[in-house]
């Protein structure tokens, strides 16, 4: 009997299905009064059908709606900066707040294409600076179009974009290239998978610098890096390395290139020039390094666990060195650095601890890309860096950097920058 009366039950709302809540809820409590089924069934039944009603209207949303909306993610990071600059080829000390503010938009197409943008903040289009200083009596500050591209995906281990992009290339610092520049042209990627522990990689790309309709050699970059990364079977060993060769067409006897740094801010454009063009073509090889450690057993630092509570679970060191090609002229740099702490921080109580020490002779690189922080971002330096970032809630972080710069060689004086930044994610 109880079994026919549950079958009757399955019927009757087999057939509701299609009415609404309160329909629903009406005729289960009329079952209940007959006894049909008692009110435990009856709430499980409820329930149950809820979740099948959302199902199915989640199900008919998705097959309407285009790939792009279903995929599309917003994202973005807010940080805010106090900056202090004490450079001593200036009569004064420069204290400073910043803001930086960044929105990204990206969604695939279908199943091959993918496709992004995204705004910054900045003062400029200065592409090595997104900051914005407050000041101007509360004028209002500007937002650029940091990136937009579209990349295809030939399949799981090849894939081509154009575009502004992200910068292509695997770095282990930014000796050679601030982090907040964004290249123009077309790049490829390729991974090479060969076993469970070694895997092979390898960017390339076709960059545009400049663009003149009165000069038929617009000056561009090509480059390439091949690469190989390993890793061991218990997940405590790995490290990456990549060769970078790069190839600048039409740069020597051509224009500077915008960006370049501010000598008027205290710094020096150190690029050798004949009648404001550039003597050489800036061709190099650059080899990078990393190597990592994860510590299974946290291992107790007396003051950092002491003070924070936070443990050791990862220690690593990486390494960059730069050759110019085409000439011997103070044409070469190299940066060695360590990191301890984790991996990685996204949330409370995780930190890291990062030192390098870096040379960048005048003539190695463009003084237009390296890190704008590191004495302007000019060439002909050398210096140390740290940073401590530490993990207060889950995306939400403070970073304590300081670098002690100079010029490797002439008559400027050294620089002490340090910087305080508040970063949350979202």
């Amino acid at each position: 009997m109880k079994f026919i009366q549950l079958m009757l039950a399955v019927l009757f709302l087999s057939a509701a299905l299609p009415a609404r809540a309160g329909e629903l809820d009406l005729l289960l409590d009329r079952l209940v009064e007959k006894n049909i089924i008692d009110p435990g069934e009856a709430q499980e039944i409820r329930v149950g059908t809820q979740e099948e009603v959302k199902k199915e209207i989640s199900q008919q949303r998705h097959a309407t709606l285009p790939m792009w909306l279903q995929t599309m993610k917003l994202r973005g990071d807010v940080r805010l900066r106090y900056q202090f600059n004490d450079n001593h080829n200036k009569a004064l000390t420069q204290h400073r707040g910043r803001f930086r503010l960044r929105f990204f938009v990206d969604a695939k197409i279908n199943e091959k294409v993918y496709t992004g943008f995204g705004f910054a903040s900045g003062s400029s289009a200065d592409p090595r600076s997104t900051n914005q200083t407050f000041g101007d009596n509360y004028g209002k500050k500007s937002l650029w179009i940091d990136y937009v591209f579209a990349e295809y995906n030939a399949n799981d281990n090849l894939a081509f974009t154009a575009g502004r992009t992200k910068n292509p290339l695997w770095l282990t610092s930014d000796m050679l290239w601030d982090s907040d520049i964004n290249m123009e042209g077309l790049s490829a990627r390729v991974n090479l998978p060969v076993s469970y522990n070694w895997q092979g990689f390898a960017n390339a790309g076709l960059m545009v610098l400049a663009e003149s309709a009165s000069d038929p050699k617009d000056p561009y970059m090509t480059f390439v890096q091949p690469g190989v990364s390993w890793r061991d079977d218990d997940g405590v060993y790995d490290f990456k390395a990549g060769a970078a060769l790069y190839a600048f067409n039409h740069l020597d006897n051509s224009s500077e290139l915008a960006h370049r740094p501010s000598t008027t801010d205290g710094y020096q454009k150190a690029n050798t020039l004949v009648r404001s063009e550039y003597k050489y073509n800036y061709d190099a090889f650059s080899p990078e390094l990393e190597f990592n450690a994860n510590i299974l057993d946290p291992v107790s630092l007396p003051l950092v666990t002491s003070l924070l509570g936070y443990n050791l679970t990862y220690a690593g060191a990486f390494g960059n060195y730069i050759k110019s090609l085409d000439h011997g002229r103070a044409s070469e740099g190299w940066l060695a650095g360590f990191r301890l702490g984790q991996r990685k921080v996204s949330d409370a109580g995780e930190w890291q601890l990062r030192y390098s020490y870096r040379r960048l002779e005048a003539d190695a690189w463009l003084d237009s890309y390296p890190d704008s922080d590191f004495y302007g971002g000019s060439t002909n330096v050398k210096g140390h860096e740290a940073v401590l970032t530490l993990g207060l809630l889950r995306d939400f972080a403070v970073d304590l950097d300081y670098y002690q710069t100079q010029a490797a060689a002439g008559s400027l004086k050294q620089e002490k920058l340090f910087q305080a930044d508040v970063n949350l994610k979202f």
